[in-house]
């Protein structure tokens, strides 16, 4: 059995309704991780985490467009949250890619980038 981020002493963001989401999207990074080769929990699991963690912050940021409430303020507000959460997620797939690349040497940074993008993004629309 493979230590889970809490054992590590890494905590998982989110709310406790957030853990079955954030848990389903580790679970799809994790499976593209393997598939690439080369998966390594004590240093990969950081970066998975943190990934799940603002894409499904991302997806809730979204609900508050769609209130009847919203204002011209709430749209800059939830789009500036949004740019920030997406910059944290791209940043942590860089980190995630150079710290697989330096130690595999073999797979190019930008493929997995581009494999974990179209993960996300499936899994974030399902």
């Amino acid at each position: 059995m493979e230590p889970q981020p809490e054992d590590m002493g890494i905590k998982i963001a989110g709310s406790v309704k957030d853990l079955p989401e954030i848990e389903r999207l580790t679970a799809g990074i994790v499976k593209v991780l393997r598939k690439f080769g080369g998966y390594e929990p004590e240093v990969d699991d950081i970066w998975v985490n943190q990934i799940a963690t603002y894409t499904v912050y991302l997806k809730k940021a979204e609900i508050f467009l769609d209130a009847e409430t919203a204002t011209e303020h709430t749209y800059i507000r939830v789009a500036d949250i949004q740019l920030k959460f997406q910059r944290i997620i791209e940043n942590a797939m860089h980190q995630l890619a150079l710290s697989r690349n330096d130690r595999m040497g073999q797979q190019a940074e930008a493929d997995l980038i581009g494999k974990l993008r179209e993960t996300i993004e499936k899994m974030k629309t399902s």
